[in-house]
């Protein structure tokens, strides 16, 4: 039997604004950490009302300082952008309170509602049959396609939470070479990029006004961080399907070849049937795919590689992310 850790993970600030405000009258009677999160604090909490049998769950997520190079959303934009996605019936999960400014909790705080399922991310991992993999694909390509049906008035980052991007909000995003040179040189001195691995970056960087060019004007929503790791899957009536994508913080408008990049990025870990099957269902769902939409996508997802390249999470994803840099200059 797990005992009730009601505050021990949580600050006094932060368990005051719970159970006075975010679920007045509730008692915690579990507080779990979850992990997962590289620039969050993210914990399940299993709530009790006096009132009614059973229990709820929530995540609580306590936003993190981060250097990260791209614009990050505010708590009020996220909370839009999910406000949006959700009348698209994008599968997401509900906000249930906010302390955006973090002026109870001392920092920006979200209050979401758990959704069950499993990270998309294991599911791979644990491999499944050869069909099943394909329909996984399939759903998540449609769940992909779904979100590109969120049309914003122009390009670019959001200001606000009027998701209306500024007429310049392109930046960082519009520059390849430059993001590229940028994180070249904000990067901690002895890390463990190599001088060949950041001169083959640069030369992968030069197709960059090209791509952007083919996909100027585009005004989709993109969710900025679209793979395993974000997407929450279930079984439902038999068939896969997506449950809820999780974490819109680097959410923009642009072009979706962004997202197909970021879930391709390590494609050649997956099944080979699961890429077939996300492609299929992206495109079944009407989601845009150019003829030449593995290289564009290649090469806008460098704007994330980059990042990660120059400021890793961990050695073990750094090496992932290498392997992949090394392959796109074959």
């Amino acid at each position: 039997m797990t005992l009730p850790r009601p505050v021990g993970l949580l600050d006094p600030a932060t368990h005051t604004w719970l159970t006075r405000h975010a679920l007045p009258g509730a008692l915690l009677h579990e507080v779990e950490p979850l992990s997962g999160g590289f620039t969050n604090d993210m914990t399940l909490l299993t709530v009790r009302r006096p009132d009614a049998a059973g229990s709820e769950r929530y995540v609580l997520r306590h936003h993190r300082p981060c250097g990260s190079r791209f614009p990050r959303n505010t708590c009020a934009v996220e909370i839009a952008v999910l406000g949006r996605a959700a009348a698209r019936a994008v599968p997401v999960t509900a906000v249930v309170a906010a302390d955006p400014q973090g002026h109870a909790t001392g920092r920006p705080t979200l209050l979401y509602r758990f959704v069950e399922g499993v990270l998309l991310s294991q599911v791979l991992a644990d491999g499944l049959a050869s069909s099943e993999v394909r329909s996984l694909g399939r759903a998540v390509g449609a769940v992909l396609a779904q979100i590109g049906r969120v049309r914003l008035p122009r390009p670019g980052v959001f200001g606000d939470s009027s998701l209306v991007p500024a007429p310049d909000g392109a930046a960082p995003l519009g520059d390849l070479p430059g993001f590229v040179d940028h994180c070249l040189a904000t990067t901690a001195s002895g890390g463990p990029l190599s001088g060949t691995d950041s001169a083959v970056m640069r030369a992968l960087a030069r197709r960059g006004p090209r791509a952007l060019a083919a996909v100027a004007g585009e005004r989709s929503l993109v969710h900025g961080d679209f793979n395993p790791k974000n997407v929450l899957v279930h079984r439902c009536a038999g068939q896969w399907a997506v449950a809820a994508v999780l974490d819109w913080e680097l959410a923009f408008s642009g072009s979706q070849l962004f997202d197909v990049g970021n879930m391709l990025r390590f494609a050649r870990e997956y099944p080979r049937t699961f890429t077939t099957g996300f492609v299929d269902g992206f495109r079944d769902g009407n989601g845009r795919l150019p003829a030449d939409w593995l290289r564009l996508s290649r090469t806008l997802d460098l704007f994330a590689l980059a990042d990660i390249l120059t400021a890793p999470p961990d050695p073990a994803y750094f090496a992932r992310a290498r392997a992949v840099l090394r392959r796109s200059a074959d």
